[in-house]
């Protein structure tokens, strides 16, 4: 048997690597096909998170205030995603009200390193879909020369979830939430 070692930063064995051909005979190494699912969802368990994998330790979209927001909003229930991959300042106007500045200003804390990373990827839009809350689509929005990716909030739904898990202890500040022009 062909195995591989792969050593910790002290140069001790930390794993061992096996063929995959080895592995899938050896009745012992083989786990229960149920155990090896892992869920890939950014949504909390308890369905009041979604994690922002690129926002640093800790680095979460509080659905609570989030959707708070939206609904005290109330005004425009269509947000483009708007994901660039850019530094925060050079957003153009348009852009600092899309989603991924939203999240970037929003969820990041003050001085964060990630303010330039982009935080609305497709893995945290899918999350934001999975709890029922918004649905995707595509469509032209003022200020975007095209259609773009956008989320729309779908208000009875939001109004149910802050109804079962109640409203955000902190609230956001709804000028912070939403730039003017």
């Amino acid at each position: 048997m062909s195995l591989q070692f792969i050593n910790d930063a002290n140069g001790n064995p930390a794993y061992v690597v096996i063929p995959y051909d080895e592995y899938q005979r050896n009745e012992s190494l083989n786990v229960e096909a149920d155990e090896t699912k892992v869920s890939t969802s950014l949504l909390s368990t308890d369905g009041l998170y979604v994690t922002l994998p690129h926002g640093g330790p800790g680095a979460k979209i509080d659905l609570r205030q989030f959707i708070d927001a939206w609904v005290r909003r109330g005004t425009n229930w269509v947000v483009a995603v708007s994901k660039r991959q850019q530094a925060y300042d050079k957003f153009e106007n348009e852009l600092k009200n899309g989603l991924d500045a939203i999240l970037r200003r929003c969820f990041l804390p003050p001085n964060s390193p990630y303010m330039n990373t982009m935080q609305a990827t497709t893995a945290v839009v899918d999350a934001l879909v999975e709890t029922g809350v918004f649905r995707h689509s595509v469509e032209k929005i003022p200020g975007y020369y095209r259609a773009v990716q956008c989320i729309h909030i779908n208000v009875e739904e939001a109004v149910a979830f802050l109804e079962k898990n109640g409203h955000p202890k902190n609230p956001l500040e709804i000028h912070y939430f939403v730039l003017p022009f």
